[in-house]
């Protein structure tokens, strides 16, 4: 049996070792481990401009913590995985996550893709914050604990832009919806219908008409058949929640068809930039929801900060607000860390519900019923300019997201 010496013990420790109390490199040592943090979201198919926007942010938040000393001593280091927007690869991506350490994730564009990974966080003993995942059953009907979301909801978005709708066009009292034939399509129309029955009364003094929704294919190619049955169909005002590639091509095989002079105004979801960036002088138009809108917040030094860096990044003048809450998921991380720095999922946990933290589009606090973070919700009009840039913005608004929240009913579905 050889006996372990102090001299012995050095040695493999290394020579920088040397110095102090026989413990004292093991310790810091142990210190020095990172915060492991997974990624996962669509960095590939219809949804890869969400994923991609959200790994820019999340990298420059967390190059930000590092070359300020980390978190608790703690540099944080990202695992990144791609989910293709899809469920099955999402749970794959997830459990690899978990497998390697990494029991805090992240991301998540697709709200299927959402629930899939919330439904196996508790038997796995892992935390989700999502920066865009927007079904509503993930805070209410299916809701669990190691669920986050880090961003606004459809309820909060699709009222606000029904209010906003009333006061600016109280003269076009009947609406129809073009909505992807999926989870997210459902939220989104059923959030801006009941908006619009509850604001047009109040605010335009008249009941408002609402057609069935146009039920689009989810990651098709032709979407001239739904455009003949909008044009047919007698509402004059139109909600858009078809996203990223499949909005593009909606949206250019309806110009020939005077869609956007006939059917006015057309108010769109989520696709912020994403689309109006392809389209340039092209792009119609027309109000649109946002997670974070840069020109929104200056003067804020995360807000000024986020843009600065990402521009120098990628060249992109324009970018989606995904990047901010690809940032916020990081931040929000971090300073959880700070109350349970030992990162165990239950103290995570604890540390997250009711937690306020600043991000680039000011305060943030995650309601502790549900998880549902509350923030402002950013809507601003944009449309295609002769101009070197190809595209403008027009107005903005920011909404309070204590305005326009849903009830928090965890387990339960939401009340209308």
């Amino acid at each position: 049996m050889v006996e372990l010496t102090r001299r012995t013990l050095m040695k493999m420790l290394g020579g920088g070792a040397a110095a102090g109390a026989l413990g004292a490199p093991m310790v810091a040592r142990a210190q020095a481990t990172p915060y492991r943090i997974g990624f996962v979201s669509a960095l590939s198919g219809p949804s890869e401009m969400l994923g991609r926007g959200m790994l820019d942010g999340a990298t420059i938040a967390i190059e930000r913590i590092n070359a300020s000393g980390g978190v608790n001593g703690r540099q944080i280091e990202l695992v990144v995985r791609d989910d293709k927007g899809k469920p099955d690869s999402g749970t794959v991506a997830a459990r690899e996550l978990i497998g390697e350490g990494c029991h805090l994730l992240m991301g998540v564009s697709s709200s299927a893709v959402g629930l899939a990974i919330t439904a196996i966080l508790p038997q796995e003993n892992a935390i989700l914050l999502t920066a865009a995942a927007h079904s509503l059953r993930l805070t209410h009907e299916d809701y669990n604990r190691h669920y986050f979301r880090i961003t606004d909801n459809p309820y909060m978005r699709q009222r606000a832009q029904a209010k906003l709708m009333a006061e600016l066009h109280p003269e076009v009292t009947s609406w129809g919806g073009l909505i992807p034939d999926h989870e997210y399509g459902r939220s989104t129309w059923d959030s801006f219908r009941h908006g619009l029955e509850a604001y047009y009364p109040e605010i335009a003094k008249s009941q408002p008409a609402i057609s069935n929704p146009i039920m689009c294919q989810y990651g098709g190619s032709d979407y001239r058949n739904y455009v003949a049955s909008a044009m047919r169909d007698p509402a004059v005002g139109f909600l858009n929640s078809m996203y990223g590639g499949d909005a593009i091509t909606l949206f250019q095989q309806a110009k020939p068809y005077g869609f956007f002079q006939k059917k006015a105004p057309v108010v769109d979801t989520a696709n912020e930039f994403m689309v109006a960036r392809a389209m340039k002088s092209e792009m119609p138009d027309m109000w649109t929801g946002a997670h974070w809108y840069f020109g929104a917040f200056k003067g804020n030094p995360l807000n000024d900060e986020l843009y600065a860096k990402y521009v120098e990044r990628t060249g992109n003048k324009f970018p989606d607000g995904f990047v901010a809450e690809g940032h916020a998921c990081i931040l929000a991380f971090a300073e959880a860390l700070k109350k349970a720095p030992e990162g165990k999922t239950e103290d995570v946990i604890a540390a997250l519900e009711g937690l306020t933290f600043e991000t680039a589009t000011g305060s943030r606090t995650i309601r502790p019923e549900d998880h549902q973070v509350i923030k402002p919700v950013i809507l601003y009009r944009v449309r295609g300019t002769n101009s070197a840039d190809g595209i403008e913005v027009v107005e903005y608004r920011t909404i309070p997201g204590d305005q326009v929240m849903d009830k928090p009913t965890p387990g339960a579905p939401i009340v209308w």
